[in-house]
């Protein structure tokens, strides 16, 4: 009960913020995904455990809606560093940890002279767009995030 209660309160959060902006949503933050309105709190542990079962990283699709991709993110393998020029992203952490590393230059897959931070269940991560992110060293990570659309900067 406690997952669906904060997912509810940050879905809302999230499919405010083009009104409280004032912005309309780009084109190319229109769904990319399927309509989905909700998961409940058994439907994100199942999806945890099969993304466990399979052993390697994986993303599952919690809910979505015009351009709100909020996503399930298990890692237990380093990716590539990322950057959303037209998306900020909210992220909890729901279980394992890693280390975060923002800001810096985006090279070859890699942040040089970003902040790095240690991060586990139970924080939030606010990345504004056009910012370089790095998950590194993930310990049976796994994230919702929710993927904002925001005019490009």
């Amino acid at each position: 009960m406690k997952l669906s209660r904060k997912f509810i309160g940050l879905g809302i959060a999230a499919l405010a913020l083009p009104a409280i902006l004032g912005t309309a949503l780009p084109a190319a933050a229109q769904t990319q995904h399927p309509v989905k309105h909700f998961s409940s709190g058994a439907d994100v542990a199942a999806m945890i455990a099969e993304a466990k079962a399979s052993g390697g990283n994986k993303n599952i699709l919690i809910a979505n809606d015009e351009g709100y991709p909020v996503m399930m993110e298990f890692r237990v393998k380093q990716t590539n560093a990322s950057n959303h020029p037209t998306q900020s992203e909210l992220v909890e952490v729901l279980e394992g940890s890693c280390v975060l590393v923002t800001g810096g230059k985006l090279v070859d897959g890699a942040i040089q002279g970003g902040t790095s931070r240690p991060i586990a269940k139970g924080d939030y991560a606010l990345i504004p767009s056009n910012t370089p992110h790095w998950f590194t060293q993930p310990q049976g990570l796994a994230l919702m995030t929710i993927h904002m659309p925001v005019p490009a900067k």
